[in-house]
């Protein structure tokens, strides 16, 4: 699992410096330039890697790289997401344009992500695309029928969540893998510890509960 995860890793990086010819704009505001597969510039040498080898491989990189205001922890494999994702939207953004070059298959890419960053549309449309399933929701009348409803939203995570992974024991197969669909708050223990700080998180999250509902409700999404 560990090779195949630095294989993984080597090759997106070698992907990202391949077709990093021009800048990207980051999270970080500045412009990603193409990065080499070791850069020495990462590494502090004033520091003795018998003492401390981590601040030795990774005490420059860690200094040119803040972390930046709107995330709580920031890594190489965070900036790789983060630079992976602006050139996936240049992609996206370059197939949107009517070129005279664009083939069909970039037009039908284009076109769909159009759709979905069509703001106008969307806000327009309100709650009517979630309205059937709202529906379903709201006739709930039993523990039995919410395995349906979860059914329905099985593509939403709801309850469970389904997808394929590498097997834990053999990591030459790739398996079927089933696990709960994910929690509003960090853990299990958010929802049932009685300490006053839990109860202070639990009461913190209803004025966001209530501003979602209220947003449906008046169907101001």
């Amino acid at each position: 699992m560990h090779r195949t995860t630095l294989a993984l890793t080597f090759l997106v990086s070698a992907f990202l410096i391949t077709i990093t010819a021009g800048p990207v704009v980051t999270a970080q505001t500045a412009p990603a330039k193409s990065q080499p597969v070791l850069d020495v510039t990462s590494m502090d040498t004033s520091v003795d890697p018998c003492t401390d080898f981590f601040a030795y491989s990774c005490g420059g990189w860690i200094r040119k790289n803040p972390i930046p205001p709107d995330q709580s922890s920031w890594s190489v494999y965070s900036k790789l997401e983060d630079d992976n994702k602006a050139i996936l939207r240049e992609i996206l953004d370059s197939a949107a344009t009517p070129a005279p070059d664009r083939d069909a298959v970039k037009q039908r890419i284009g076109d769909y992500y159009a759709a979905c960053m069509d703001e106008k549309a969307i806000n327009a449309a309100a709650i009517k695309p979630l309205q059937p399933l709202l529906d379903q929701i709201q006739q709930l009348h039993s523990r039995r029928a919410i395995a349906d409803i979860a059914a329905i939203m099985v593509y939403n995570n709801a309850l469970f969540r389904f997808r394929s992974d590498q097997d834990y024991k053999d990591s030459t197969q790739v398996i079927a893998e089933v696990d709960q669909g994910g929690l509003g708050l960090p853990d299990r223990d958010y929802y049932l510890k009685a300490d006053a700080e839990s109860a202070e998180i639990r009461k913190s999250t209803l004025p966001i509960c209530k501003k979602c509902s209220g947003c449906l409700a008046t169907s101001q999404l």
